[in-house]
C-alpha cells in the first residue's frame, strides 16, 4: 500500500492495544472479584486511568498521533505502577493488577515513542552521501538505492 498513511499503519496495533488495555481497567474489579468490603476506591484509580488509556487509543486511529499520546500512556502506567505499591488497597490481587496494568501500558507507551522515533528518522533524507529512502537517487552516482545494491551484489 502507498500513499502517505501507508506508513502510519503500523501504529493501529498499537493503538488497538491500548483500547483493550483501558476495556481491561474498566472491568477488571468485576473479572478479578475484587473484595468487597474495600469499596470502590481502588476502582475508581484503574477506571479513570482506563477512560484515559482508551480515549488516547482512539485519538491515535483518528488523528496522526504525537509523542504527547504516548507521553500521556507511559505517565499513567507509571501512576498505576505507583498507586499498586504504594496505594494501602489492603489485597493483593489489587496492588499486583496494578503493578502488571501499569507496566503494560508504559512499555506500550515506550514502544510508541520509539515507533514515532523510528518512523520519524525514516521519513528524513540521509546526509550527503547517504542514502534515504530506498527509491531515492543517490547524488553522486544517479542510481537508485536498489540499482546499487544490485550492481554491487553482481559485481
Amino acid at each position: 500500500m502507498a500513499g502517505p498513511r501507508a506508513k502510519e499503519l503500523h501504529h493501529v496495533p498499537l493503538s488497538v492495544l491500548l483500547m483493550l488495555a483501558g476495556m481491561w481497567l474498566f472491568i477488571c474489579m468485576a473479572a478479578l472479584q475484587y473484595p468487597e468490603d474495600l469499596g470502590n476506591d481502588p476502582h475508581l484509580v484503574e477506571m479513570g486511568a482506563g477512560i484515559i488509556v482508551f480515549l488516547t487509543g482512539l485519538v491515535r486511529l483518528s488523528r496522526p498521533r504525537g509523542r504527547e499520546t504516548d507521553l500521556l500512556v507511559t505517565v499513567v502506567g507509571v501512576g498505576l505502577i505507583l498507586s499498586g505499591f504504594f496505594g494501602d488497597w489492603g489485597a493483593e490481587v489489587i496492588r499486583w493488577n496494578q503493578v502488571a496494568s501499569g507496566c503494560v501500558l508504559a512499555l506500550l507507551g515506550l514502544l510508541g515513542l520509539m515507533l514515532a522515533e523510528r518512523s520519524r528518522d525514516s521519513g528524513k533524507p540521509g546526509k550527503p552521501g547517504e542514502p534515504g529512502e530506498p527509491g531515492e537517487q543517490d547524488g553522486s552516482t544517479g542510481r537508485t538505492r536498489s540499482a546499487r545494491r544490485t550492481a554491487r551484489h553482481t559485481s
